[in-house]
């Protein structure tokens, strides 16, 4: 393990840090939104209903037109993509923060921002995670993933308290324009790859004189040709089913309410994750080179379902916390391979519509995991429903694993 070899893309790609910084930067930004905006809403109306069907408008967009942005990706340029994305969503929030500041924020600003943001992000993701596989090139490509995946981490652990320490002592309309002062920076950088690095591909592809309804099937068809891309989404559809009902909804309950732990021990769950997901991320990025890439990643998963499975019958607060550690780490492993293999395995005209069909099976994912979280939890009780779907989870890894497409994946 070499430690330089994580810091070796800031070293030699002014694109990857140009790109880095600015998504760090807006990544915290959109963590701190996720903070004033409920925070918002419950000062407005007090109502959960109001707050339910802005997380509804957010969500919708993703299920609706998810499948379809992949095919924009591979056909128009994808730093243009990601601008529009991103100058719409700094107009909405300096909207945001304007009418905040004339103390004229209203619910129905609020739903309409939150439904325009949710459009633009559908378009930005698919967008970013294909500008990535450009840039991250073979020689950057795992220290890259790994410093990409350890930023976004550090956003969500430390973003969310920054925004509660706006709203503490400044205002939400503060925090909004905070926020699209951090989209101003991610512009800017974009601006910069687009300007400097000349050798980036703009993305032109020969399918680009078939029609959309083609570029579509021909998406499907490329998600199908090497098994370790549908096994991988059909696989994490079932993960994601009980991974999203453990996290936010049973985890919270277990500390608070089982256990009866006071307040700041879910706070101390939450920051060992964070520890333990950024600590496997180093270790991950300072590798040169993976083998049996196949068992370590779906290994890390077992790791994390066998943590999880853990924690439900653990009343011991340390050992919770080290058990999250372990949980985020598996997470963590799994998402720099996998995405490393994506890169490796997709073509570059390709790989929009392969990235849109693997976040749009993850959007179908988490509102099944939470309704069947709750349906279970009134059925057979909490901590049997939270062993059954960390059961689930390791159970899944094991079938896969029994695959030797995957398990012997180098």
């Amino acid at each position: 393990m070499d430690k330089l070899v994580l810091l070796h893309p800031f070293r030699v790609s002014r694109s990857f840090a140009a790109l880095w910084s600015g998504q760090f930067l807006s990544g915290f930004g959109d963590q701190v939104f996720s903070v004033i905006l409920p925070m918002v809403v419950y000062s407005l109306t007090g109502s959960i209903q109001t707050m339910s069907l802005l997380m509804t408008l957010n969500a919708v967009p993703q299920i609706l037109l998810q499948p379809f942005t992949g095919v924009l990706v591979d056909r128009l340029p994808r730093i243009s993509m990601m601008l529009i994305s991103d100058s719409m969503r700094l107009v909405l929030l300096v909207i945001l923060g304007i009418l905040g500041l004339l103390h004229h924020l209203s619910i129905v600003a609020l739903d309409v921002t939150v439904f325009v943001y949710g459009v633009m992000s559908v378009l930005f993701r698919p967008a970013y995670m294909a500008l990535r596989r450009q840039i991250f090139t073979p020689e950057i490509r795992n220290p890259a993933i790994s410093l990409t995946q350890i930023g976004s981490q550090v956003s969500s652990s430390v973003g969310p308290s920054v925004g509660g320490l706006i709203m503490t002592f400044a205002s939400s309309a503060i925090g909004f324009i905070f926020d699209a002062g951090t989209f101003v920076f991610s512009v800017v950088s974009l601006l910069f790859i687009r300007s400097t690095d000349l050798n980036l591909k703009t993305n032109a592809i020969k399918s680009k004189q078939n029609t959309f309804v083609r570029d579509l099937i021909a998406g499907y068809r490329e998600t199908v040709r090497h098994p370790w891309i549908w096994v991988g989404i059909l696989s994490w559809t079932f993960i994601i089913i009980s991974y999203s009902g453990i996290i936010p909804i049973l985890l919270p309950w277990l500390i608070r309410v089982h256990f009866k732990y006071p307040d700041y021990a879910y706070g101390l769950l939450v920051s060992m994750s964070g520890v333990g997901a950024i600590l496997a991320g180093i270790v991950a990025g300072s590798v040169r080179t993976w083998k049996h890439r196949g068992i370590i990643a779906y290994g890390a998963v077992a790791i994390q379902g066998l943590a999880l499975l853990i924690m439900s019958f653990m009343h011991w607060l340390p050992g919770l916390m080290l058990m999250m550690a372990f949980s985020a780490a598996g997470n963590m492993l799994f998402g720099i391979i996998h995405e490393g293999i994506l890169q490796e395995l997709v073509p570059d005209e390709f790989f929009g519509r392969v990235i849109s069909l693997e976040v749009f099976s993850a959007a179908i994912a988490q509102p099944i995991g939470y309704l069947l979280t709750s349906v279970l939890f009134r059925s057979i009780g909490g901590i049997h429903t939270m062993s059954a779907e960390a059961g689930i989870m390791f159970l899944v890894v094991i079938m896969t694993l029994f695959i030797p497409s995957i398990r012997n994946f180098k």
